[in-house]
């Protein structure tokens, strides 16, 4: 199988995977649109803020780190011994976290949702610290070891467990918000001490200090990043509470699932497998090619996505949703921007990983804070949840552009860009040539024209993200087609 085949395969049962882990958030959007209020969904905003802030600061996370130290052993069981090490050393950080967070409830509340009647959904949300650090541990356990297939099931098994806790909570119980937050949190304990009890049975409890100490020494200054990065991404939701409402938190929350919907289904694939794959691709002796098709590929994907979920997420919130839910639509164009864009500064930030240069994402991640907190005070006091979403966009932008100069002066990928900043402008294009010309309101006409749209988009992007020899077999294919019509004709 080639190295492009794989990719395929593996990243195509890692998206499955995400989907079904992800996929209940959007199934159950029009009962959390009609049992929740725009403020209630606004609260889950901010609590999905909180915990990760807490996950980040005080949690350990070392996910980076371990297929990078994984792959450098020689043998099974010092390979084996990276997982338990790491597993081990984020559960106590992460156990620490979870009791802090829980203990400063009242205090969080008032200074995140400006009252305490709050506090007992941060105690319930506290407790995700942990599930969520064994949960992720054990899927990226079954990714170095390429175990694709059951890396799916267990997220199967958490989709059902989710859909069926959140009917019985919210719809037939009625219990509302705190409905969603016990379902959460149930699914959540069960499958993280599955993955637990699974990975620890396959590798076994070998714990080595200077192992310990290695990743430490690593993921470091990447704790700092993800700390910056966290408010570069969700300190949006903060901001529009504090200059706007909770109301209009809820509309940026919805728009941000459709904006998530390209890098979860495309860009988190292809990284589970693209994050263990590229340092082995890295020890050839002309890596480059490989570096541009992946690129190539995860752009030309994510673009194509991008535009579809633009075009049509306005049609999809209008029907999925109570009327209070549908301006969120207006936001989503720019998300999806924004997430392309952060989607690729990761693929670039290889050269700061390679390199052992983790500290240079820190320092990316604090300009782009600097430059994207301009922004939120300029944008969000006059155009609320949207001016937050363009500030976003903007931020992520100066962020990808760091990130690609200054890790072209350590380990250059030699990837060429205008075929991406063209892709990014028909993007806007379409987008713009759908809002101004076509319904919102979907009908099969409506359907067939933004389906059309959306069609010739793709060509576009896919002739531009094509490297030469592509294009040269593009246009003989279509030349001898369009040769054998005329023969046929004559």
């Amino acid at each position: 199988m080639t190295q492009a085949q794989q990719m395929v395969k593996h990243s195509s049962i890692y998206a499955a995977g995400n989907i079904s882990r992800q996929l209940v958030g959007f199934i159950m959007l029009p009962v959390y649109t009609h049992y929740l209020t725009p403020a209630d969904y606004g609260v889950i905003g901010l609590l999905i803020f909180l915990v990760s802030l807490f996950e980040i600061i005080l949690g350990g996370h070392m996910f980076q780190a371990v297929p990078k130290f994984y792959h450098q052993e020689e043998t099974k069981l010092l390979k084996n011994s990276v997982v338990t090490t790491a597993l081990l050393v984020t559960s106590i950080f992460s156990g620490v976290a979870c009791i802090l967070m829980a203990s400063f409830s009242d205090p969080l509340a008032e200074v995140i949702f400006g009252g305490q009647e709050y506090s007992i959904y941060i105690v319930i949300f506290s407790a995700l610290i942990l599930t969520h650090a064994l949960e992720q541990y054990g899927l990226t356990y079954l990714r170095i070891v390429k175990k694709p297939w059951t890396y799916f099931n267990f997220n199967m098994v958490k989709l059902a467990l989710q859909l069926g806790l959140n009917i019985l909570t919210i719809v037939i119980l009625d219990w509302g918000l705190m409905g969603l937050a016990l379902s959460s949190l149930i699914s959540s304990v069960l499958i993280a001490s599955a993955l637990s009890i699974y990975t620890v049975y396959k590798t076994g409890l070998l714990l080595r200090k200077n192992i310990a100490l290695n990743i430490l020494k690593f993921s470091w200054p990447l704790w700092i990043s993800g700390v910056i990065g966290l408010y570069i991404g969700s300190s949006n939701r903060y901001f529009i509470r504090l200059f706007s409402s909770l109301g209009e938190v809820g509309l940026f929350e919805l728009a941000a699932k459709f904006g998530s919907i390209a890098p979860l289904l495309i860009w988190l694939p292809f990284s589970q497998y693209w994050q263990t794959e590229r340092f082995e691709i890295a020890k050839s002796s002309n890596p480059y090619p490989d570096y541009s098709l992946a690129f190539r590929m995860i752009t030309a994907l994510l673009v194509i996505a991008g535009i579809g979920v633009s075009i049509f997420s306005g049609a999809v919130i209008n029907i999925m949703s109570a009327p209070p839910f549908h301006p969120a639509a207006n936001a989503v164009p720019f998300l999806v921007v924004a997430g392309i864009f952060q989607s690729l500064t990761i693929f670039n930030n290889f050269s700061f990983m390679y390199t052992d240069r983790t500290l240079e994402v820190t320092k990316n991640n604090a300009v782009t804070a600097i430059a994207i907190s301009i922004f939120y005070f300029l944008l969000i006091p006059w155009y609320g949840f949207i001016g937050a979403s363009i500030a976003f966009s903007l931020g992520c932008v100066a962020q990808y552009s760091y990130a690609l100069y200054n890790g072209n002066k350590l380990y250059p990928l030699k990837i060429r860009q205008m075929p991406l900043v063209v892709s990014i402008l028909i993007l806007l294009m379409s987008t713009l040539f759908d809002r101004i010309l076509i319904s919102p309101e979907l009908s099969i006409k409506v359907f067939f024209e933004k389906s059309l749209i959306i069609f010739v988009a793709s060509i576009a992007v896919a002739f531009y993200l094509s490297s030469s020899s592509e294009r040269r077999k593009f246009r003989t294919l279509v030349s001898n087609a369009l040769g054998k019509q005329n023969r046929r004709r004559h």
